[in-house]
């Protein structure tokens, strides 16, 4: 299973939005706050009244988002059955609600831009999850009275998978706290946004997967 940042699809949104007179450090703050709480709580007020958008917007975007999240995954492309796939896009759900941040205070940069450093605590629900899941499952399989079609494995292993990251979701530990800088910015038009590689920087550090 891959993955690529989970952020994907509210940044479209939110890089077309905030208009024109320029924004005071607080401001700054509590944009950047809504736009990751909106992607990863599913918590819109704030957002919304940022982005002159409706919160029928925001929520399709979210799910839109973590449609993405799937597809990136690389679940959609295995032939998993319906009720597996469902549960992993609800677990994707449950993940990234889990996440901690803290959004620091804004701090003037160069070119109208503000600075803001995000303290987050790493989860580590995917640690050594790859080689507990291939235990288990070279385990069950070994003990099995007729080998297994390709088919029967697939959908096995990545039910145990599914097994276990629920678990994991469900009582998640973190890792120490790290920090993340980003920016609020204006482009040629004055319009801000935060730019897409430092939003997907902070979710591959919220959510390192270098042992899935």
């Amino acid at each position: 299973m891959r993955k690529k940042g989970l952020l994907a699809a509210l940044v479209i949104l939110v890089m077309m939005v905030l208009s024109g007179c320029g924004m005071s450090a607080e401001d700054a703050q509590s944009y950047a706050k809504s736009v990751l709480d909106a992607n990863y709580k599913g918590e819109f007020k704030d957002y919304v009244e940022w982005t002159k958008s409706s919160e029928k917007e925001a929520k399709e975007l979210y799910e839109e988002n973590i449609d993405t999240t799937m597809k990136e995954s690389g679940l959609n492309d295995l032939g998993l059955s319906e009720e597996l796939s469902a549960n992993y896009r609800q677990m994707f759900v449950d993940m990234v609600k889990q996440a901690k941040y803290e959004v620091g205070e804004a701090k003037e940069a160069d070119d109208d831009a503000y600075s803001i450093e995000i303290t987050v605590e790493p989860f580590t629900g995917f640690d050594g999850i790859q080689d507990e899941v291939t235990t288990k499952v070279t385990e069950e399989v070994r003990n099995m009275e007729e080998i297994p079609g390709e088919e029967q494995i697939n959908e096995l292993f990545y039910q145990r998978m599914y097994d276990i990251m629920a678990e994991r979701v469900k009582n998640p530990t973190f890792g120490e706290k790290e920090s993340v800088t980003v920016h609020v910015k204006p482009d040629s038009d004055g319009v801000y946004y935060i730019p897409q590689d430092e939003l997907t920087k902070l979710d591959n550090t919220l959510f390192p997967a270098d042992n899935l």
